[in-house]
């Protein structure tokens, strides 16, 4: 399994990072390699809901992906993947993951702590991006079994990327979710009252055939981290916990999710 950090080896102007997959332990560097990332802080809010319009979204899609049509569908916390074949074809979809073998298509899903998660199969050059809340946690095996069923691949010639999200260091649990996780992903993803996702995530991704030296794992979170070499310590990513979970119990849910920033987590070949 590889690491990568987007604090340590991106400037404290950048928008978005982006990075390989891994296979073998060694990065896919070819141009008919996929590759997976992320907007950041600075490029503000990537909220999507399909009655609504963000024009910051779509500029900022745009101009990294001018070429290229954007696949998206509104999260509903589930386990639901759909497939992207042409331009629009998700339109008023709601899941949680998208693959494609179609490299004019860009799958982006958003993310606020939560998991982004990617796929890309070296062998029939399918590809997708995923979000896993805690909710959700289980739907990167969805996403392996589903590239299996419709593009005949093989776990094994498959790569996964496990995105900057929520790390034990800031997500704390009640005792309910520590027991929900340990029996369904291992005793090893919960210390005391410290959940860590991306154990829960490589759990699943084993189970579900991945070898270990195809996963790189960003070991950011978006809770805490900062720029490695901003004085004045700036936070890098947009955070749920740290933008909105402290908000007063009488705020309702939609201004909740108004105050955090959410990020556009990316795909593409």
């Amino acid at each position: 399994m590889k690491e990568v950090s987007f604090s340590d080896t991106i400037e404290e102007n950048s928008s978005f990072a982006v990075f390989p997959f891994y296979f073998d332990g060694k990065p896919l560097l070819d141009k008919s390699c996929a590759k997976w990332g992320m907007s950041l802080l600075n490029a503000l809010s990537m909220r999507f809901r399909w009655n609504e319009i963000n024009e910051n979204r779509d500029r900022f899609l745009k101009s990294i992906f001018p070429t290229k049509s954007i696949s998206a569908v509104e999260l509903i916390h589930s386990k639901i993947v759909c497939e992207s074949k042409v331009q629009g074809d998700t339109k008023n979809i709601k899941a949680d993951g998208i693959i494609t073998k179609n490299p004019l298509i860009v799958p982006v899903v958003t993310v606020a702590d939560c998991v982004p998660l990617f796929l890309f199969d070296t062998k029939t050059k399918a590809f997708g991006s995923f979000h896993s809340g805690w909710k959700g946690t289980g739907i990167i095996g969805e996403g392996v079994k589903k590239m299996c069923e419709l593009y005949g691949s093989n776990p094994k010639d498959i790569c996964a990327a496990i995105g900057p999200h929520i790390k034990e260091c800031c997500y704390t649990i009640d005792e309910n979710r520590c027991q929900y996780f340990k029996s369904n992903f291992g005793l090893d993803c919960v210390c005391g009252k410290n959940l860590s996702l991306t154990k829960a995530n490589l759990f699943v991704l084993k189970n579900a055939g991945i070898r270990e030296e195809n996963i790189v794992v960003a070991t950011d979170c978006t809770c805490c981290s900062t720029f490695k070499n901003d004085k004045n310590k700036k936070n890098v990513f947009g955070s749920f916990r740290r933008q909105a979970a402290f908000l007063p119990i009488e705020v309702d849910s939609e201004t909740r999710s108004r105050s955090m920033t959410v990020q556009a987590a990316f795909c593409f070949i």
